[in-house]
């Protein structure tokens, strides 16, 4: 794969990526601001509609989510931070925020959306500290598994079965990686909520 495809891959996912969850996020809390439920369309009478463009934006956001994460794997291919070890505790621990704050919130879904919550943060805590217990993932999740000139130096392993340290030891990125590549990321998922901050607010 060119490294300039690479890059544009990162770009992409990462934006991407960030962009379907901040329009999901938001969604999501317009929605629970309103009670947690709402619908449109179809024959019934509807009690409750949704609030705004949340209906076809959540919907959106989930499909260009995957896709981003699909984008990242084929073409950033280990470049920057990896979207797909990222985006299953950032999706769960992320929206499960909403659910504690209309918990604490007066007049809020009260004890359903604290269980909630705590529903969701375990769904992305549990995984991530399992994966996190391998070196090259804790890499791959700040800088990634390949160099700025593109030299991969390990892959992801999502097994939650923890490797023995001889099967667990990456090259080394060097400093110049992470100076290039952790602030390279970053910017990208800064400027997707951005993007999705800005798409829903008009």
């Amino acid at each position: 794969m060119p490294l300039t495809v690479r890059y544009l891959g990162m770009a992409v996912s990462w934006i991407g990526f960030t962009l379907s969850f901040t329009l999901l996020f938001l969604s999501m809390r317009a929605v629970l601001d309103i009670g947690g439920f709402c619908a449109e369309g179809g024959p019934y009478v509807i009690q409750t509609t949704c609030p705004g463009e949340t209906g076809w934006l959540a919907n959106l956001s989930i499909y260009l989510g995957l896709a981003s994460v699909g984008v990242g794997f084929y073409f950033a291919c280990g470049l920057g931070a990896s979207v797909m070890l990222a985006a299953w505790p950032i999706l769960f621990i992320g929206l499960s925020l909403n659910f504690f704050q209309t918990g604490f919130a007066a007049g809020g879904m009260g004890t359903t959306a604290m269980f909630l919550g705590a529903m969701f943060l375990v769904m992305g805590a549990v995984p991530l500290v399992f994966w996190l217990r391998r070196r090259r993932n804790r890499i791959a999740l700040i800088a990634g598994t390949s160099k700025i000139d593109g030299t991969s130096v390990g892959k992801l392993d999502l097994s939650w079965v923890r490797a023995p340290a001889s099967e667990d030891e990456p090259r080394e990125l060097s400093g110049t990686d992470y100076i290039v590549l952790i602030p390279l990321w970053l910017l990208e998922a800064a400027l997707g909520v951005w993007i999705g901050v800005i798409w829903f607010g008009g």
